[in-house]
């Protein structure tokens, strides 16, 4: 239940942000401050709780947090230009993000991209493995800018299912020791 409870916690910027640019037009520039704000604030108290709990943060929601903070600090220093740039982007800002925080955590970090406990080989192997199928993701989210099912949603599905059956195959994997 601690788990589900800190995924949650994870999640819920990027559940908040997609909600409000359901129901608000995401083009319209003043509009773009409180989704911002709010998943900003939601990104940065969830790392904190997530850092106190000691918990491993997810390298995907990640990345998905610092595209939000990065926005909110646009907003904030006026650099509309890089908001709009992310309205033209949608979704491939935010994979833009993830695929930087995925490369840096690969590289930079002992539980890499996949973020898991195991062999380093396996961490590296695995990670950039995930690394190559963000990377994919990212191109076809490029390649369809505009159409949010293929240049938002899939590419993402894609990119959680693929961290999701690799985690599940190296628990199975570690449970038959």
């Amino acid at each position: 239940m601690r788990a589900f409870a800190l995924r949650a916690i994870e999640a819920l910027p990027l559940a908040v942000f997609l909600i409000y640019m359901a129901a608000v037009d995401p083009r319209a520039q003043v509009e773009w401050r409180v989704p911002y704000y709010a998943a900003t604030a939601l990104a940065l108290a969830g790392a904190v709780l997530l850092w106190r709990a000691g918990a491993i943060f997810n390298r995907i929601y990640l990345g998905i947090a610092l595209y939000f903070v990065s926005g909110t600090l646009a907003l904030i220093t006026r650099w509309p230009w890089l908001n709009a740039e992310y309205g033209r982007l949608e979704g491939t800002a935010m994979l833009y993000w993830v695929l930087a925080t995925g490369l840096a955590a690969t590289l930079f970090n002992a539980r890499g991209y996949i973020g898991v406990d195991a062999a380093p080989r396996v961490v590296r192997s695995y990670s950039w493995v995930l690394l190559v199928i963000t990377g994919v993701a990212t191109a076809v989210s490029v390649c369809f800018l505009g159409n949010r099912l293929f240049s938002s949603f899939l590419p993402f599905i894609a990119v959680f299912t693929a961290l999701g059956l690799m985690k599940a195959h190296l628990h199975r994997a570690a449970a038959r020791g």
